[in-house]
């Protein structure tokens, strides 16, 4: 394999979400040649994982599809078999629990996607890079330090925002 080729299987490996020496020992490279690779095309990396789960969320999509035709069915059923009842039999209860539950389940499968623009991708690669924020310091007159500037309070005398 020449290296392009072997950068590439790391890259994929890792998106599958290999180990470091896992993916070295695959591909026959040094474990900090594999981290260094993977560090300097790191987007690359999170492209390939965001392909896999892609793929993985098409191939739900369908087991999806079919768990709602399914519970669909179901509940067409239980709802057929509860308008011959009478709403005195205990077994009655135990189907109008059931029908309750299947369509609680049905509900659940039509969950609206959280499906992000392009913006929104942007921004939370921007949140995961930005430093933390700390809150400014403001020094006092004997030394200490406030978390927030002190105000004056009418009479010429500053007092601390917090002391409120």
């Amino acid at each position: 394999m020449n290296d392009t080729e072997t950068k590439l299987r790391c890259f994929t490996l890792r998106a599958q979400g290999k180990s470091l020496a896992s993916i070295a020992e695959t591909v026959g490279v040094r474990r900090q040649t594999v981290a260094n690779w993977l560090k300097e095309h790191q987007e690359e990396v999170e492209n390939l994982k965001e392909l896999a789960l892609d793929e993985l969320r098409e191939a739900c999509r369908m087991t999806k599809q079919t768990r709602i035709e399914r519970l669909s069915a179901r509940l067409e059923q239980i709802t057929a078999e509860l308008e011959t009842r009478d709403f005195s039999d205990v077994p009655t209860v135990k189907l109008v629990e059931l029908e309750l539950k299947t369509r609680a389940e049905l509900a659940k499968e039509f969950a609206e996607p959280h499906i992000r623009s392009e913006q929104q991708l942007r921004d939370d690669k921007a949140s995961r890079t930005a430093p933390p924020i700390v809150p400014e310091l403001f020094p006092k007159g004997d030394g200490t330090l406030l978390l927030e500037p002190e105000e004056e309070n009418g009479n010429g005398r500053k007092r601390s925002r917090s002391a409120d």
